[in-house]
């Protein structure tokens, strides 16, 4: 078995030129009904739809991993799907993100240390989807540990941070290095530090939580779907 098939259970030449990256548990929440195949591989598993691959990561960390693993694949674009910790933003919120501040590692975070750099998504294809699905954009800052995310929010809150995960800052470097499109779109799940992501939610947040996640869900596979129609047709006016 290939290196590829290993990891994500499908040949390469199989995966869509549009792939949404997601954790496990929300794989199912994206594709819905669309998913013509399905497979498991030792770290990532696949969904097939018409319009787009949809990878699920056991992993946080491998997140840039499974990004760089496309590299010679038919993938083009990719978008990060997924939760976050919210600053100032309530349960239920969304951002496209804007600009992710790379905290990932452990130790620098353990050890006070900033920010390792800023990445950013592909501007045009951020832009399109601005345009065409109006979520408002929101600074991410990725870090290493949920431990220590308390410890920086001064920093945090000097950066204009809105939201905190764990992937975001890896997708964007890994794509511009693997020379694909990405974005990433990312709800609101809890909040630091008054709702932590330990905490069990009320009732009212859990409705909204569960309303923002399936907007969001339904409002990227509708973006790519818009996509997959316009970019053919716009292709053969253009060689007419």
């Amino acid at each position: 078995m290939d290196r590829f098939k290993k990891l994500f259970g499908i040949e390469k030449g199989l995966v869509k030129p549009d792939c949404i990256l997601s954790p496990l548990h929300e794989v199912d929440l994206l594709a819905g009904p669309r998913v013509q195949r399905r497979a498991r591989g030792e770290y990532f598993r696949a969904a097939d739809c018409p319009q787009a691959t949809i990878i699920g990561t056991r992993y946080n960390l491998l997140a840039g991993d499974c990004v760089l693993a496309l590299e010679d694949s038919p993938c083009r674009n990719i978008y990060l799907f997924n939760c976050c910790g919210g600053l100032g933003a309530g349960i239920g919120a969304a951002f496209s993100v804007a600009r992710a501040f790379d905290f990932e590692s452990f130790s620098g975070m353990l050890a006070g240390k900033g920010e390792g750099g800023c990445h950013l998504p592909d501007q045009a294809l951020a832009g399109e989807f601005s345009r065409r699905c109006g979520l408002p954009e929101g600074t991410c800052a990725t870090v290493g540990s949920l431990a220590l995310e308390a410890a920086l929010l001064p920093r945090f809150r000097a950066l204009g941070v809105d939201c905190l995960d764990m992937e975001c800052s890896a997708v964007f470097s890994a794509a511009r290095r693997a020379g694909k499109r990405a974005l990433a779109v990312l709800y609101v799940s809890n909040s630091v530090p008054d709702k932590p992501w330990h905490e069990h939610l009320d009732r009212s947040d859990i409705q909204r939580l569960g309303r923002c996640r399936k907007g969001l869900a339904a409002l990227l596979m509708g973006f790519i779907e818009l996509r997959c129609c316009i970019i053919p047709a716009r292709d053969a006016e253009l060689q007419d």
